[in-house]
């Protein structure tokens, strides 16, 4: 099996975010993992929702990342505070490199498939926000 330069990304940015979910601990690593959920879908409703309400596409990504990112701000501090303290250490810190792990593969697998060649042409043919950008 040979990895390719995707594979050495995404293995590298996964154990990036699983250190920083060492240092941060479960509370921290799973109120990250679960805000990014709750923001990612925000994001998704929000942007179906707000199409009867604001016209301009710019708008809408501004509305939209707003409340995505109150949304994921919110999400994290709530599971913050209500998991804080449950595990002492050297739980807390090996839980959270474990979760911190999962997180890092999701969301760099999640960028490498979304940022990838096909989903850039898809994106350029059908959105409005992107016809300004001179992508081939």
């Amino acid at each position: 099996m040979t990895l390719t330069i995707p594979d050495y990304i995404i293995i590298a940015s996964a154990f990036a975010v699983a250190v920083m979910g060492s240092f941060g601990g479960f509370s921290g690593s799973l109120a990250f993992l679960l805000a990014s959920i709750a923001g990612g879908f925000t994001g998704k409703v929000g942007w179906g929702m707000s199409a009867d309400f604001i016209s301009g596409a710019w708008g809408r990504v501004v509305a939209v990342m707003v409340a995505s990112l109150v949304v994921f701000g919110l999400v994290r501090l709530i599971v913050r505070k209500l998991v804080a303290g449950l595990l002492a250490q050297p739980a807390d810190a090996i839980f959270g490199f474990l979760v911190g792990l999962l997180t890092g593969f999701a969301l760099s697998g999640l960028a490498v498939t979304l940022l990838g060649p096909d989903f850039l042409a898809l994106l350029s043919e059908k959105s409005e926000i992107l016809s300004y950008l001179p992508i081939p």
